[in-house]
């Protein structure tokens, strides 16, 4: 039997075919942008996306690592002017276009890879280490392609992807739960009183309830992300207008996770309850809200 692992599905698809079949609040966010810019950011988001389901769709550990290792060798061919699939080929015009940097896309992958061994994290910088890799390098390579660039920009993206991200792993805790993943600190689980079993939803009713374990530890989550988007405003603030201007589908991003925030905090502890969206309609409004300059 022969031992090769073949390529990954996505490797043939085109960045367009990737970000629609997603359904992602990215796409909502890219609207104000021009044909150029928005070519760059349907790149970047597609590879995310690839990087994902190298992980998510590859069946078991050693198929996830090949998949993995066959993106991370593109990177270095688009790197050098060399993108063999269509995804690699879009980015490396992003990249000649606006200096789309390779080492953001790097922490990604090394992101995405501690999915295949899935284990509760020790403490809470354990955890923040894997949010930058997944969320935070995401918005620093999206940067370039904004336009915006600096010190204050960089900790703009970095605090809104640990918001978003904290905000995902709060709604996920029982998805992700179902795959045997848990995102939350060990730390956190024993100051909370929460087993790691209650949060795939099966246990006693009681744990579930206002004023629970379960509803502690989600307020904690809840606190983590609104403590990062705050932070993100703050920074944001310190930003000249024009860049402010550029950072708009950042800032829907923000927007629309912010209301998913508030829904998952008015859910409490009920990991029960079905999976919580935004509705396309209230993300529509929320685009349209930081477009007047409504949201900040």
């Amino acid at each position: 039997m022969s031992s090769v692992v073949p390529q990954p599905i996505t490797a043939a698809m085109r960045p367009e075919e990737i970000t629609a079949r997603s359904g992602s609040s990215f796409t909502t966010a890219f609207v104000c942008l021009d044909r150029a810019r928005r070519e760059g950011m349907t790149a970047i988001y597609a590879f995310c996306r690839v990087a994902d389901d190298a992980v998510d769709e590859a069946g078991d550990a050693a198929t996830g690592r090949a998949h993995l290792q066959f993106w991370r060798a593109e990177l270095a061919a688009v790197a050098n002017g060399k993108g063999a699939t269509p995804v690699g080929q879009a980015l490396q015009t992003a990249m000649q276009r606006f200096g789309v940097e390779v080492r953001p896309l790097l922490d990604l992958l090394d992101g995405v890879e501690m999915d295949l061994a899935p284990h509760a994290f020790a403490d809470e910088a354990e955890l923040r280490c894997y949010c930058y890799r997944v969320a935070s390098a995401v918005g620093l390579a999206c940067l370039p392609v904004l336009g915006v660039i600096g010190a204050e920009a960089t900790r703009f993206a970095d605090a809104l992807g640990k918001a978003l991200q904290f905000t995902n792993i709060l709604r996920d805790l029982r998805f992700d739960a179902g795959l045997g993943r848990c995102y939350v600190p060990q730390t956190w689980l024993a100051e909370t009183g929460v087993e790691r079993a209650w949060l795939d939803g099966s246990g006693p009713s009681a744990v579930y309830a206002p004023g629970g374990p379960v509803a502690a530890l989600c307020a904690r989550l809840a606190q983590k992300a609104s403590g990062e988007f705050a932070a993100a405003r703050v920074v944001l603030r310190l930003l000249p207008r024009r860049q402010r201007r550029a950072l708009a589908p950042a800032r829907i991003m923000g927007a629309i996770y912010g209301d998913l925030l508030r829904r998952l905090v008015q859910r409490g502890g009920d990991l029960r309850s079905p999976r919580m969206r935004v509705p396309r309609p209230k993300k529509a409004w929320l685009a349209l809200l930081v477009l007047a300059g409504v949201n900040a």
